[in-house]
This record gives structure tokens, sequence and C-alpha cells, in this order.
């Protein structure tokens, strides 16, 4: 997409023309703060005239480079003063255009700038690809600060927690934060502080030696000693028992670990991330989890947030997972229609986006004519009653089962939609871009909110 600023609006209504000829789409402007304000996320080049009344070309030239410095901004200029051209490209425009203009030199400059801006996202797009963080799908502005908190944790062994909503990523994040650190040629190990009994906890975490309890036929080295020079993630930590809890303390404090039945003392040199979907301060209070081992554990919190709250993710995590899951099993390509689509992206997802790839799977299991239909969705997704079979319901689904789906997602929507305009006061393009959808779509939504 090209937007362009002119003040004379014959100016304007030729290069659109021009422009729209040459296949483009164009967003015009009458002065740069209209610009500023009301121009499309989605624009890749700029053509600018340095001549406006008002705010002049430079000093929006400034602006452009500053919010996005990969952006081509083309100025069109009626000086042939040489310093101003070279204080425009001095300055970051990719290319200038002197009046009065060519229809053609036009479009080799627009041309050349749009496969440029091409170029750049392709480089990008590989850069994703090569790098551990592409896991965790999503442009939302949550997602890019998530990624951003992981980025900065790469030269460091800080012990972090991950906290959210179960379905969230949360194993997700621990893997991508391991894989991007030093430690990342050691073994990451996961231990489910919920899957394991309580009597078995220490054992499997601090390991055993033979004849220490019944059953124990042999010597085995707990997740500690496993993930020695690299990461042990400690997952749903909120649900430990006690008695262990206190083990764990007393081995994060002294950095040795002691087998079940054994006397000596093993150095272990583990960087410990953990997870859970608890708010561990209010277990703190209420005397379910040690004081002092929260204060260890939650060094550098980092919070995933509800499927819910990024609606602007949810295409690109439906595509992406429907690809993976058709890479690692041996079903057919199978399209989703739009239909089915339009209810995949407006559901509200209460089991995150563990629920979500459920939900793919069986439709991709049941799918045979090559395209997912509304039909191979779950009743609720359709805003339908499940009726008796509720297997595939999670409690909060079976507390909502009254309320149909699609009053459900319109109220999830409205609230991350006021939430959005609210944190920018009012401002529909910078809520459009803090929810990742584009500033039409925010306003067909709105014109449908109560």
């Amino acid at each position: 997409m090209i937007a362009l600023v002119d003040d004379d609006s014959l100016m304007r209504r030729w290069l659109t023309r021009v422009l729209e000829k040459g296949g483009h789409q164009v967003q015009s402007f009458a002065t740069g703060q209209a610009l500023l304000e009301g121009m499309d996320p989605e624009v890749d080049v700029v053509c600018l005239d340095l001549g406006l009344e008002g705010m002049g070309g430079m000093e929006i030239l400034k602006i452009l480079r500053e919010k996005a410095p990969d952006r081509s901004v083309i100025v069109v200029t009626a000086e042939t003063r040489t310093e101003i051209i070279v204080e425009a490209m001095r300055g970051g425009a990719y290319d200038y255009l002197v009046k009065p203009l060519e229809a053609e030199r036009v479009l080799q400059s627009v041309g050349r700038a749009a496969e440029r801006q091409g170029l750049l996202r392709e480089v990008q797009r590989l850069r994703r690809e090569k790098s551990p963080l592409v896991s965790l799908v999503g442009d939302s502005e949550a997602m890019r600060e998530i990624r951003g908190q992981i980025e900065q944790l790469a030269e460091s062994d800080v012990t972090v927690c991950l906290q959210g909503e179960t379905g969230t990523g949360k194993e997700v994040a621990a893997r991508s934060i391991h894989a991007t650190s030093q430690r990342r040629r050691g073994p990451f190990i996961a231990f489910n502080c919920a899957a394991v009994p309580e009597a078995l906890e220490e054992a499997e975490l601090f390991g055993h030696e033979k004849g220490s309890f019944t059953g124990a036929s042999g010597s085995k080295k707990g997740r500690f000693e496993q993930a020695q020079g690299g990461t042990l993630f400690l997952d749903e930590v909120g649900d430990m028992a006690p008695s262990t809890q206190a083990a764990l303390l007393r081995t994060l404090q002294q950095r040795t670990v002691t087998r079940l039945g054994g006397s000596q003392e093993i150095p272990i040199n583990v960087r410990i991330i953990s997870a859970t979907h608890r708010d561990l301060l209010a277990e703190v209070a209420a005397g379910r989890f040690r004081q002092d081992l929260y204060y260890r554990l939650v060094v550098y919190p980092i919070y995933l947030p509800p499927l819910r709250e990024r609606l602007g993710d949810r295409p690109l995590l439906i595509r992406h997972l429907t690809s993976q899951l058709q890479q690692q099993s041996v079903m057919g390509f199978c399209q989703i229609s739009p239909e089915a689509m339009g209810y995949l992206e407006r559901y509200a997802w209460p089991g995150n986006v563990r629920e979500l790839q459920n939900v793919l799977q069986r439709a991709l299991l049941t799918c045979k004519e090559g395209e997912i239909q509304p039909r191979h969705l779950p009743p609720e997704l359709r805003g339908e009653r499940p009726g008796s079979d509720r297997r595939h319901e999670v409690p909060a689904q079976a507390a909502a089962r009254g309320a149909s789906g699609r009053k459900l997602l319109k109220e999830a929507e409205a609230a991350a939609i006021r939430k959005a305009l609210a944190e920018v006061g009012g401002h529909v393009g910078r809520a459009a871009e803090l929810l990742g959808i584009s500033r039409a779509t925010l306003y067909r939504r709105l014109s449908t909110l109560d």
C-alpha cells in the first residue's frame, strides 16, 4: 500500500490515478498531520511533498523514520537545489522526485521502493525462521514485548517465572528462553509438579539410591542432575507439595542435591525456569506456598496473555498450528473455509492455544473433502448448545454454556477494543496497532459495538 501527502488537490488526484493504474492501493492526505494520524499500518511506501504548509516535509520525514525506520519514503519537491535533496537523503529518504512529475518516473521509483519492502519482509521472515522465537507466534504488541523480554535474557542466567492461564504456551516460552540462552547446547528438562504424586516428587527431582524406598531397584539421577549445564523447567510450580518446596529451597540456596537414601552432596549447575497458572502471591498469603521460595523463583516474571486478549494474532496462529499439525501427521492437506475461519477467529477460547490446537487437530481428522467446514468444528464454536455430550468442555465453557458463543465473543472483543482505546486516549490508529489489526478492521468492529 502507498500513502501520499500533498497539499495540492490536483497533484493528489493525478498521483492517485497514476499509482492506481500501476496496480497500487493508495491512501492520500492533504497535510502531514493527517498522514501521521490516519496512515494505515500496512503502508509500505510514502510519497511525501517537502513543500507542505504547517508541519513541513522534513519534520514529517524525521517522524516517519523514527516510527518505522524500514519504511521507504520518497520525497517530492519543486526545489532543484542540490542541498535540499541531499538533506532529504541524509534524513533517510529512499528516493526523490522533482516536479513537474512524469508518470513513468513515479512508477519506477515507487516500484523499486515496493520491491525493497518485499525483500526486507522476506529477510525478516528468514531471520524469524532461524530464531528460536519463531515458535512464539503473533504480531500483537503483547507478543512482541514477550519476544523482546526473552531476547534481553539471552546473555543472562536470571531465574524466570512464566505466569498465565492454562494453555497459553508457557512451556513453548520456556523452551524459547533456553534456546536463546548461553545454555542452549545443554539439556532442557521439564518437570510437571502437578502430574507427579506428592510421595514421588522429591525422588523425581533429586534422584534416589538403590533401596531408598519400596520399588527403588537401582540408583537414578533426578531432574536436577539430568539438567546439568542446561535448564530445568518446573511447570505448575504452584502445585508443588510443601515438603518438596522446602527441599527445593535448600537446593537453590546450596546449589547441591542429595539423592534420597544417599549422603553425597552433588554440585549442580542448572538454570531454573518455573511456570504457574496460579497467583503465587495469593498462595503465599494463604500459606500454601513458601514466601522465601517465591522470592527465589519469581526473580524475572513474564506474563503470557490469554488468547481472548490477542484478537489480531488469531488468524496467524490458526494458520501456523494448522500447518504444524499437517506436517507432524499423515493427514492430507486441508484448507479452512472462510465460514470456518470466521468461527475460529470469533470464539473466546477459554482453553487458550491448547484448546485451539485440539480443535484444529479434530477438524483435520474429520475433514475428508480438503476443506474444513463449520460442521467439522465443535458446536460451542458455532454458538450452538453442545447438548448432553460435554466431553470436550473445559470448566469455563461448562459454566458459560447457557450463553451463546457469539455473545461471549462479542463481549470479549468489545472489552479488548475498549481497553486498547483507553490506553491510547481514543486514538483509533494507535489502538489498531495495539490490537494487531488494521484501522479498517477496527472501524468495522467499532460500528458493531453497542
